[in-house]
């Protein structure tokens, strides 16, 4: 994509972005791209959500295929996450047998 169409699309959907989240939040521009805003978590924790908008050289479905990867690597993720669990339980099951 050319830097000008890229450099628009940036500025648009930024703008459309910002606008949207300031009816209900602090927001400031902090780059051309990002913009950020205050957040306070359950337990009063303070800290900032930052949202940057990048429009990436990439063509085609290379787009659909990040998301694809994203996906099985999440998958993954919680595969490994569930054996470690399932391998955890059957040592303390072993150790209550000893």
């Amino acid at each position: 994509m050319k830097l000008s169409n890229a450099n628009s699309l940036r500025e648009l959907y930024i703008s459309t972005l910002f606008d949207l989240l300031k009816e209900t939040e602090d927001v400031g521009m902090v780059t051309s791209n990002t913009f950020n805003f205050p957040v306070v978590s359950a337990d009063g924790e303070e800290g900032w959500i930052e949202v940057t908008a990048k429009v990436t050289k990439e063509s085609g479905d290379d787009g659909y295929l990040k998301r694809e990867e994203y996906r099985a690597k999440c998958e993954e993720r919680a595969q490994r996450k569930v054996e470690k669990a399932r391998k955890d339980a059957e040592r303390a099951q072993k150790k209550e047998g000893e």
